[in-house]
């Protein structure tokens, strides 16, 4: 008994390990196909599932946000609210540059924010219901 659960678990693993149905392979800056991915993939999580995955990707002059609502969720969250923006950190603050927001769409590009120069990081959010405050949130990890 313990063997068939052992390999079911072993491949379970696996197949998170590679991304099956849970993120976008195929991510390309839209008009910037050199722009690479720096910094860490930051998680958004709700009710303990991971509903969202975002990413900070620099080239062409600029930083740029991603956002993947996972499968899993979206899946059964079709109209789900997201945004997502490049957070610059400046004297003890964090100011906002660039990013998008959208309804219904399962990847997200935000707008490219010129700062390769300074410290920032990569924040997205998804509503996860209808009130002003229903929104979760995950970020990458700050890059310098």
């Amino acid at each position: 008994m313990r063997k068939p659960l052992a390999i079911a678990a072993a491949l379970a693993a696996t197949l998170l390990s590679v991304g099956i149905g849970t993120a976008n392979a195929a991510e390309t800056v839209p008009g910037c196909a050199s722009a690479k991915q720096i910094g860490t993939t930051g998680h958004i999580t709700y009710q303990g599932q991971t509903i969202g995955s975002v990413k900070q990707f620099a080239g062409c002059g600029k930083n740029y946000p991603y956002l993947w609502v996972w499968d899993s969720y979206y899946n059964s969250h079709r109209n789900v609210r997201v945004s997502n923006w490049i957070a610059e950190f400046s004297n003890g603050e964090e100011i906002p540059h660039g990013g998008g927001e959208a309804t219904g769409k399962q990847e997200l590009w935000g707008k490219g924010a010129a700062t390769l120069d300074k410290c920032t990081k990569a924040v997205a959010t998804i509503r996860v219901g209808t009130g002003v405050t229903d929104y979760v949130w995950g970020a990458t990890d700050k890059r310098c």
